[in-house]
């Protein structure tokens, strides 16, 4: 009597390549995930950059601005010191003028004696 061997059962095994492919919805939902932080991080990159260039440029403009301000302030002390030149020559003037006219005065005084 010739005995009987019991097979195995082969198994089916998937192939490595089938896998890789089907993957679970985890490790989509983590690859989505990972794709939107690089992209977030980008993003945030740019903005710092930009934020950078903008307070750069507004450092500059306020720099600017004290600059042309200190320069108003000794135009306004120049102008204040030429006014009052101004007054004290008006003053020198209206002085002048009226010696003129008491010298006017005298001579056609003079003149009818």
């Amino acid at each position: 009597m010739k005995k009987r061997v019991k097979r195995k059962k082969s198994v089916k095994r998937k192939s490595s390549s089938k896998r890789f492919s089907k993957k679970s919805p985890l490790s989509l939902a983590m690859g989505d995930l990972s794709s939107e932080l690089r992209k977030l991080m980008g993003e945030k990159s740019s903005f710092k950059e930009a934020l950078h260039r903008v307070s750069a440029s507004l450092d500059s403009g306020h720099n600017e601005e004290r600059e042309l301000q200190r320069k108003i302030a000794r135009v306004i002390e120049k102008e204040a010191k030429l006014n009052k030149k101004r007054k004290v020559l008006a003053m020198r003037i209206d002085r002048i003028s009226d010696r003129l006219n008491k010298i006017s005065k005298i001579k056609s005084e003079m003149s009818d004696i």
